[in-house]
């Protein structure tokens, strides 16, 4: 064992068990895992682990953020890695706080290995306070009035709506448009609708363009559903549970690129 003793929160049920299933597989013993913030900080208070691997997104209710900071405040020292198809926790809602500091911050769609994810964990777990932005470099110049007009104009409001919902000029409103379409690179001309573009931003962004392949990325990663070809040299061994019918371990070293 590591000596790592991580806590796993997942909505997903299939997800959850794919990733207790990566941390086992490199020694990380999973003292809990829950699938709501409620049940986090009840196996929180009963097993004190030292890492969490949290889903930003977790339904109805508190965010990741929301229970990162519970998970904070009982333990100060706690590690933590939060995982999302979001490139920038602020576009899940407005207002949202930001991740306590030390907080590891991956983007599922860029995760081409589940050992990746381990290592963040080992390293969250040994250094749980360093610095570490939740915010991309390619992000950090939006500020939290620019994503909440990119996400209004992604909802199809007008500009005056959206200067009624802020309570700001119209004036305002379009100097802020503006702005997003020179940090986000948008094109400017008579070829392209500006708002349209300024959408696909923010869904891509978001991580709603990419969610489909992120999701076949790691069904393919985690379900052992492969081509007979692509067996050979590769480990995988099924098993049956109580709780599920087979799951999977594979080869952590495997890139899900080949798969």
């Amino acid at each position: 064992m590591t000596g790592v003793r991580a806590l796993v929160v997942e909505n997903d049920s299939f997800t959850l068990a794919s990733l207790v299933s990566a941390l086992e597989y490199q020694r990380v013993e999973v003292v809990g895992r829950a699938t709501t913030a409620r049940e986090a900080l009840e196996l929180q208070r009963d097993t004190t682990p030292n890492v969490a691997l949290l889903d930003l997104d977790l339904g109805v209710g508190p965010t990741g953020v929301d229970l990162a900071h519970a998970l904070r405040i009982r333990q100060p020292e706690i590690g933590l890695v939060m995982l999302s198809t979001y490139r920038d926790p602020r576009l899940i809602a407005p207002g949202m706080v930001t991740p306590p500091r030390g907080t590891t911050y991956l983007n599922k769609a860029d995760i081409r290995d589940f050992s990746e994810i381990v290592v963040q964990v080992l390293a969250a777990a040994r250094t749980p306070l360093a610095f570490r932005s939740a915010v991309p470099s390619s992000l950090r110049p939006l500020t939290e009035g620019q994503i909440d007009v990119l996400r209004l104009v992604a909802d199809g409001m007008s500009t005056q709506a959206i200067a009624e919902e802020r309570q700001v000029s119209v004036k305002a409103v379009e100097q802020t448009i503006s702005r997003l379409s020179e940090v986000l690179d948008v094109p400017r001309d008579s070829s392209t609708n500006q708002r349209v573009q300024l959408a696909r931003a923010y869904l891509e962004l978001a991580g709603r363009s990419q969610a489909a392949v992120a999701r076949r990325t790691w069904s393919r990663a985690c379900c052992g559903v492969f081509h007979p070809s692509v067996w050979r040299g590769r480990v995988l061994r099924l098993r049956a549970t109580s709780s599920q019918s087979v799951w999977v371990s594979w080869r952590m070293s495997q890139p899900f690129g080949q798969y």
